[in-house]
């Protein structure tokens, strides 16, 4: 049922409360008007500070649920005390004004910076990620805002996103025909369930951000009609196309993380803000996101929706009165995602051919453009593309001894886009590359994120079946790939002289096969069950042996992938419990219970740095240094931006006399983090070893100053580096 119109404040009657005193703030000026009130800038008499003043509307103040839903909204925000939201100060009522008295919020409104049209990819994801943060806070405080869209989100002068108006939020019902078929929110941002009689939770919002991201992405709407029952029945019926189309610098990587916010199925989309986070992070990082691609299930183009001449809101309104009769009745209701196909909402005919990876990356050379799946067809590339063959602004494709070489061109490391678009051309190379090589131009200015992003494209080459190489072409590059430990997992080639040759007749001529649609995994056997009954079991009586003694008999069942990822909760259960074990072990002088869980966790879960790392701690406690030092590259390897693990490193390092590479992790732990006080001290020793007089004093001056503050951040968990002899 739709909301009622809301019956806003003139300015007129707005401006008549200047210079009057609400809630011991000054009034200075009308801001704007808006939702259920007014909103002042105004002089905190007490605080001595500007703030902002909403002032509920008097047509409002009239009815007593109206007044305690405008309070509400100021006692829900009030508990949310996050950088990504507009702090709440104060709220109560002052004569007949009822209030609320804000966060001043300078800076822009995303609505008015969208009107210049899209924002640089980066950008775009760092306001996302901002959002994202901001809602993780409230839907811990079982808050969803339901209104998330451009005009409630500001840009600060400081570049920070900040969330507006909290007033469409309610606290999260489960089962409530109050959150029933209601409009709580704008038509265009408006998630599905918010338009029919299901349940609405916190992935409303993450819808909402969604078509924002996708609006901040692509410069545009991803949905639009003449009104707004078109809108309504797209957000229900029509699959968006992806940013990628209607903007070519956007990756397929980071569309399908925005697709994935827009799911129409709730149990489609992430099924959490901080899910969401996490891919916003790895893209961030420089990595795959693991959001899996939809192009098996859908084209990057789907068709638009065809009413096949019927009346949008008829439509709708039909929907909605079967809607309302199960729902009635107590019965099941049916989404509207699948009753308005039913009634012939059904996507148009269109000649315009359907778009996959394969058809809508472009190479090009000179002026003209051809889609890789063009390219691939060749047995040789035109002799007017000879070493001019680009992919990207920094890519380069050429074929040497009998494989396909993507050239880095440039000194400057890779952006977060280029390396997402590398990640688009490997996922969608025809199936007969089977070797591939990544080569670094030799001005390349390799840094450590590059290890994520060789990594990843490692891992897709690999299940690609594809050998994979990474050639760099100056000794100073190889040294840094080589202290960074990827020669122990991926062929390094030393590249100083070299002739280039153009050509792709080492592409295969088929197509790029559609990818299957992922298929569920199957059944645990009543064997497999038992055991993870058993394991269970022994993980809650303390009995950690045998619990992994179990899950190895467990993954010795010849399990599918897709089971073993269904028991993902169980094995981090089994880890986070052992690695608890071995460190009260070590810090107990007992090294062969530590060494014996240790080495359990890296048989356990070799992609998860604890295991490696504490090992490493262990054998150098030991005075065994070169394998302490394999295994804490090893955790570097699966933990690159962890800032004790290059630390640790270094103590081990400058123990074997190698300060050059102690110095580097020194570097690279001040690096990630700035606060690291002990290695400023180590630094400091270092450079006092080689000599470095005025560099020590430097560092140890940082030390000294310091080590009385707050100190380092540490993660949950993790021994906190201590000022160590180097």
């Amino acid at each position: 049922m739709p909301r009622p119109a809301s019956v806003m404040a003139t300015e007129n009657l707005a401006f008549k409360l200047i210079g009057q005193t609400i809630g011991g703030c000054q009034v200075k000026k009308l801001i704007g008007t808006g939702g259920m009130g007014a909103v002042y800038l105004a002089h905190q008499l007490s605080l001595g500070k500007e703030v902002a003043l909403k002032v509920l509307d008097d047509n409002w103040a009239k009815h007593t649920r109206h007044v305690e839903g405008f309070l509400r909204e100021a006692r829900l925000a009030a508990k949310l005390e996050d950088e990504h939201i507009v702090q709440i100060y104060d709220v109560g009522t002052d004569g007949r004004h009822h209030f609320i008295v804000m966060q001043l919020a300078r800076g822009e409104i995303l609505k008015d910076r969208l009107k210049r049209g899209a924002l640089e990819v980066e950008e775009a994801l760092k306001y996302v990620e901002g959002i994202a943060r901001g809602l993780a806070m409230a839907h811990r405080h079982n808050i969803v805002h339901r209104d998330i869209k451009p005009g409630n989100l500001v840009i600060g002068e400081d570049g920070v996103v900040k969330i507006l108006d909290f007033g469409l939020a309610k606290l999260e019902e489960a089962e409530s025909d109050k959150s029933q078929g209601q409009f709580m929110g704008s038509i265009a941002y408006m998630s599905p369930e918010q338009s029919e009689y299901m349940p609405i939770d916190a992935r409303t919002d993450i819808y909402s951000l969604g078509v924002t991201a996708w609006q901040c992405l692509a410069g545009q709407m991803p949905f639009r009609g003449e009104n707004n029952f078109d809108l309504i029945v797209k957000h229900h019926a029509e699959e968006p196309v992806a940013p990628s189309v209607v903007r070519r610098d956007v990756p397929l990587t980071v569309s399908r993380v925005v697709l994935r916010m827009m799911a129409k199925n709730p149990a489609d989309r992430y099924a959490t803000v901080d899910d969401l986070l996490l891919d916003l992070k790895l893209i961030r990082r420089h990595q795959l996101p693991a959001a899996p691609s939809p192009w098996g299930r859908r084209t990057l183009n789907p068709q638009p929706l065809d009413l096949a001449g019927q009346s949008s809101e008829k439509l709708y309104k039909n929907a909605l009165e079967m809607q309302r009769e199960l729902f009635g009745a107590g019965k099941a209701v049916v989404p509207m995602r699948e009753l308005l196909p039913k009634m012939g909402a059904k996507p148009r005919a269109v000649t315009d051919p359907g778009l996959v990876p394969a058809t809508f990356l472009e190479t090009r050379c000179g002026e003209k453009r051809m889609p890789l799946a063009t390219v691939a067809r060749y047995q040789f590339a035109p002799p007017e593309c000879e070493d001019k063959l680009g992919y990207g602004e920094r890519f380069r494709l050429y074929s040497m001894d009998e494989r396909l070489v993507i050239r880095v061109r440039g000194p400057k490391p890779l952006g977060v886009v280029d390396v997402q678009r590398l990640f688009d051309l490997l996922e969608a190379l025809p199936q007969g590359v089977k070797q591939l090589a990544v080569a670094v131009d030799p001005d390349y200015s390799a840094q450590g994120s590059d290890i994520r992003w060789v990594v990843d494209t490692y891992n897709i080459l690999d299940k690609r079946g594809c050998q994979f190489t990474l050639i760099v072409g100056s000794m100073e590059n190889h040294t840094t790939f080589v202290n960074l430990g990827i020669d122990s997992h991926i062929k390094l080639e030393l590249e100083l002289e070299r002739t280039l040759t153009v050509s792709l007749d080492r592409l295969s001529a088929r197509e790029t096969p559609a990818p299957a649609a992922p298929e569920a995994a199957a059944p645990l056997t009543p064997s497999a069950q038992a055991m993870v009954a058993q394991i269970e079991s022994l993980l809650s009586g303390g009995n950690l042996v045998e619990a992994a003694r179990a899950w190895r008999r467990l993954v010795s069942e010849g399990l599918e992938r897709r089971q073993l990822a269904s028991l993902d909760d169980l094995r981090s259960s089994l880890y986070d419990a052992l690695l608890h074990d071995g460190r009260e072990a070590m810090e107990a002088d007992d090294h062969d219970t530590a060494t014996e869980r240790f080495n359990t966790l890296i048989d356990l879960d070799p992609g998860r740095y604890e295991g490696h790392f504490h090992k490493g701690l262990l054998l150098k406690s030991e005075g065994k240094l070169e394998y302490a030092q394999a295994f804490l590259t090893q955790a570097i390897l699966a933990a690159p931006d962890e800032a004790e693990l290059f630390y640790h490193r270094a103590i081990v390092r400058s123990r074997v006399d190698d300060l050059e590479g102690a110095l580097r992790d020194l570097d690279m732990a001040l690096q990630h983090n700035p606060r690291l006080v002990a290695a400023y001290y180590n630094r400091a020793k270092v450079h006092q070893q080689m000599g470095r007089g005025d560099l020590a004093k430097r560092d140890m001056q940082m030390y000294q100053r310091l080590k009385g503050g707050t100190g380092s951040s540490q993660r949950a968990g993790s021994p906190a580096p201590k000022a160590e002899g180097v």
